[in-house]
């Protein structure tokens, strides 16, 4: 224990300890985060150590999330880390109060939701305690549960309308008969629009507020079901080989671009078949990534790094095993000048090798990237976890962004 709060004490020094000022929003540790404002580009990872969810709003305040992962139970394989803000508040309803207090004024819906793939972490789990919507009569889990404290307006995801022959290698397969069931009873009354996730495509998650004033933002659909987009054509990485698709590696991910930053989400693939490293000379040099599986073995591998040569890498971490995130990697992923961000790594595993974890520039906390206007520079903020003050921890920045 004396080892773990040297540990922390070093994390508390090595923090910015002045107030940050992107934007017009005055940020300060200690203080709650202040709200987004017209010309930013917020991205938010929120942590709940119970599945991952990213929340973003693009400079116009057009709203969008991309996955809703939910698991309640103690996992058969691994023990998991410290449920957040506390045991008693389940995963998306924490996912729809982070997301509420942070809507731009005004608004009370999302406009997109994105499920990245069709796994528990990302999309919820089937528990015997959960209840069923009263219409629909859909398992209020994951995605589902989420609507229901903050709707979306438009549903994209890597297989609408053709699961029985995009989907069938899904993991979570009672879960996604349960997300069908919700599309479905939602599509026909007009409550939500749904479709498939458009390879190379710029326009599908477009700005719905003030698209004119930002013609310098777009989002580029970059790969689904095990293709890439590359110099202006789908490529299948799994033709002519022996392996088969894997959920993880189908999938879909983009990358925003808004003047100089760019940043790139691309759910749980890995390095499947160089499936990543493709992947990653497609989009090039980029300012910021999500880590790909949370930062296991074979995701984030060396060759797409150095291809992507990102300043700010944030993983997502569920469980108290030290393969995610992988702490093999930090080395050289930290000496490429990458900054290491992660949600929730277990505090028995930063008591035990403390060294270990020293590297990062978070182990705990919903990890923020907030762009300034025109995209010529961004913060990272670190916020508590532990209530819905959403408390400034530790301010990273600002990052130069390099185009």
């Amino acid at each position: 224990m004396k080892r773990f709060l040297i540990f922390s004490l070093a994390i508390c020094l090595a923090a910015t300890v002045v107030a940050a000022k992107p934007g017009r929003g005055r940020v300060v540790i200690g203080e709650p985060l202040p709200q987004w404002s017209e010309g930013q580009l917020d991205i938010h990872t929120i942590s709940t150590g119970r599945g991952e969810c990213l929340y973003f709003i693009l400079p116009d305040g057009t709203t969008m999330v991309v996955d809703a992962g939910e698991f309640s139970r103690e996992s058969k394989r691994h023990a998991n880390v410290a449920q957040r803000p506390n045991a008693q508040t389940r995963p998306t309803k924490a996912f729809g109060d982070y997301i509420r207090h942070f809507l731009p004024k005004g608004q009370s819906a999302v406009d997109y939701f994105n499920l990245s793939h069709f796994h528990m972490d990302h999309m919820g789990n089937c528990e015997p305690e959960y209840e069923r919507a009263a219409e629909g009569d859909y398992l209020l889990t994951g995605v589902m549960a989420l609507y229901h404290h903050v709707p979306f307006r438009e549903v994209i995801d890597r297989a609408y309308g053709a699961y029985d022959s995009l989907a069938v290698k899904a993991m979570s397969v009672d879960v996604l008969a349960e997300y069908r069931k919700f599309l479905e009873h939602h599509t026909a009354k007009g409550a939500i629009k749904a479709s498939r996730f458009e390879l190379g495509a710029v326009n599908q998650f477009a700005l719905k507020h003030n698209a004119a004033a930002y013609p310098n933002f777009r989002i580029e659909n970059v790969c689904s079901n095990g293709y890439v987009w590359d110099n202006g054509k789908a490529v299948n990485i799994y033709e002519g080989k022996r392996k088969s698709l894997r959920e993880n590696a189908a999938s879909c991910g983009f990358v925003i671009r808004y003047g100089a930053f760019d940043y790139l989400t691309a759910g749980d693939i890995g390095d499947y078949s160089d499936l990543e490293y493709r992947v990653a000379k497609a989009v090039g040099d980029i300012d910021a990534t999500k880590a790909h599986h949370h930062l296991s073995p074979h995701s984030n591998c060396q060759k797409a790094m150095e291809a992507m040569k990102p300043e700010v890498l944030v993983a997502t971490s569920f469980y108290v095993r030290d393969i995610q995130p992988d702490k093999s990697k930090f080395d050289y992923i930290t000496a490429g000048g990458c900054s290491i961000f992660c949600t929730s790594v277990g505090e028995p595993l930063l008591e035990q090798h403390p060294e270990d974890y020293a590297v990062c520039s978070a182990t705990s906390g919903h990890i923020v990237i907030r762009v300034a206007p025109k995209g010529k520079k961004y913060w990272v903020y670190t916020l508590d976890d532990t209530d819905s003050a959403y408390r400034v921890k530790h301010i990273a920045g600002p990052f130069k962004c390099k185009k």
